[in-house]
């Protein structure tokens, strides 16, 4: 990733991973899965809690109202279930208030995961990358599958960009100015996000604007009064920055629907501060890759570390005209300086003879397929956190209210078995005494 550390990253709850994270990436959002938390709460907890634990993930607020939700989810904890199973419980809810902060979301709401709350996505493309995979296969079988998984995810993206170019979604609300602007950027899923925002902004109304020297703030309130937002807008005219209390833009990308009563009100488009550029039409083309050829080439690599270089520089440099004009002074100075060597040496129509020896170079390492070893099995179904466990059956009556141990058709078995091997061996000794004398038949009276 060029050096480059990740906004936020998504984990189940393993220790290890935990304490690596916060080690060698302290600047990036760690949460944990949401799947895996509901997964285990609904082994430690009773069925009855399990809709209340959830309301504690995902509902948004204050550290000091998740506190207050917290203890009342205790108390209602301390009396439902076993005594005994509740310490146990009691071990794993204490376990997680601890880490309270990598899976509540009023703790998360400031983070940024773009609406992520899950490692779904991962899973689903591991799934299929082990769904046809043999322990006989060869190692070239094995990259040549892997291929072809990907293969059809970049099929279905090529075919969602040609769908994004050649058409622009239909306007269905009655602010067709900033409507039609933002089918403009957006790509056609994230503008039904946007759209939905729109549709949700006839919900709230302006209670109060506040204008200050720098900056406006709006009042913005939902029609039943229970919340209450605040809208910074820097500037009217050029909309230099908007934010909102609720930080949805922040954390997900999308502007929020408390933003979009401004932009109402004020009767504009959709302004660039609003439009993350991962959610545009044109957000490959910053890359400088080419999107026809899948296969990077050492061009476009160098390219893209080159940007993410120079991008963090310029972005603090066109904030000075100083560094604006002491930075344009030296590109075009190493530009022209450039193109005198190239002209010079007449190495420019060799340079891609050069690029493509490069990696010829290299030294040649002889790779085979790994040794065989015993597989373990098909792997079993894995049961949802939700899905009842199956109740024990006896397995000679098939009955659930006991099992072969203390079955009632064992026993009957066993006590017939019994009775008739004594009468058995009765008629044997008796046959043989008087069909068949024997001496010691004539100790027995008669």
């Amino acid at each position: 990733m060029y050096n480059k550390e990740p906004r936020s990253i998504i984990t189940d709850g393993d220790r290890a991973m935990r304490k690596a994270i916060r080690l060698v990436l302290p600047n990036t959002d760690h949460r944990l899965c949401t799947w895996h938390i509901e997964r285990n709460a609904a082994k430690y907890l009773h069925h009855s809690l399990f809709p209340g634990f959830r309301r504690l993930i995902y509902t948004r607020g204050t550290p000091e109202t998740f506190e207050s939700r917290w203890q009342s989810f205790l108390k209602q904890h301390i009396n439902t279930g076993k005594r005994r199973r509740r310490r146990k419980h009691r071990r794993w809810l204490t376990k997680m208030y601890v880490i309270r902060r990598l899976w509540a979301a009023s703790y998360l709401k400031n983070k940024y995961f773009l609406g992520a709350k899950s490692n779904q996505r991962s899973e689903s493309l591991n799934s299929r990358l082990q769904k046809h995979l043999d322990r006989k296969m060869t190692l070239y079988d094995m990259v040549d599958h892997y291929f072809h998984c990907l293969s059809r995810i970049r099929r279905n993206e090529s075919q969602l960009d040609c769908e994004a170019s050649q058409s622009i979604p239909v306007a269905t609300t009655e602010h067709q100015v900033l409507e039609t602007s933002a089918a403009k950027c957006f790509t056609p899923s994230n503008f039904y996000l946007v759209q939905k925002e729109i549709e949700r902004a006839g919900m709230y109304d302006t209670l109060e604007i506040l204008e200050t020297e720098l900056s406006t703030k709006y009042i913005i309130a939902a029609r039943d009064g229970r919340k209450v937002f605040e809208v910074d807008c820097d500037d009217e005219e050029t909309l230099a920055n908007v934010s909102c209390s609720c930080l949805k833009f922040e954390c997900e990308g999308i502007p929020c629907c408390h933003i979009m009563v401004v932009l109402i009100r004020l009767g504009v488009a959709m302004p660039q501060c609003c439009v993350l550029n991962r959610w545009t039409l044109n957000s490959k083309s910053v890359s400088g890759t080419d999107t026809s050829d899948h296969v990077r080439s050492m061009k476009g690599t160098r390219l893209n570390e080159l940007y993410n270089l120079a991008k963090p520089v310029f972005e603090e440099a066109s904030c000075s005209i100083d560094d604006f004009l002491r930075w344009k002074q030296i590109l075009q100075h190493e530009r022209n300086e450039k193109r005198k060597r190239d002209g010079i040496d007449g190495e420019c129509s060799h340079a891609e003879d050069h690029e493509n020896n490069v990696e010829v170079e290299a030294e040649q390492i002889n790779v085979q397929d790994p040794e065989t070893v015993q597989g373990k099995g098909a792997p079993k179904r894995m049961k949802g956190f939700l899905e009842k466990p199956a109740k024990r059956r006896c397995s000679q009556c098939k009955a659930i209210d006991h099992d072969i141990r203390t079955c009632p058709k064992i026993k009957r078995l066993m006590s017939f078995c019994i009775a008739c091997t004594f009468e058995l061996i009765f008629h044997e000794i008796f046959y043989c005494c008087v069909y068949n004398p024997h001496p010691c038949a004539m100790l027995l009276p008669y």
